[in-house]
């Protein structure tokens, strides 16, 4: 074993010892759809990244996109139905650009 192996394996016991790492409970199953659904080469940036609690900006428009559709569900005035139908498909396109972007397509 490989001394940086042993730094690492006496971090991990340690982080287990003080309670800092826990398993998750019995039988419970993780869910692995969102890291399989991320480009192989951005998997593991993706994963510190979420791992730290940052929150990508194509994520974070869907969530702004799907706020204001619960806003618009309860809305009744008119003005403020068609600022939210622009909000929306301003940041759904935000998000779809930028997933053009990513897959290579200008």
């Amino acid at each position: 074993m490989s001394e940086l192996s042993k730094i690492g394996e006496s971090l991990i016991d340690e982080a287990i010892a003080s309670g800092a790492l826990q398993p998750p409970p019995a039988g419970t199953q993780t869910d692995h759809e969102s890291y399989f659904a991320t480009p192989v080469e951005w998997r593991a940036s993706f994963s510190i990244l979420k791992g730290n609690g940052f929150t990508p900006p194509e994520i974070e428009w869907l969530r702004q996109a799907e706020r204001l559709e619960s806003e618009l569900v309860d809305c009744t005035d008119p003005q403020e139905r068609l600022r939210l139908r622009r909000e929306i498909a301003e940041r759904r396109a935000g998000f779809q650009m930028a997933l053009e972007r990513s897959r290579g397509r200008p």
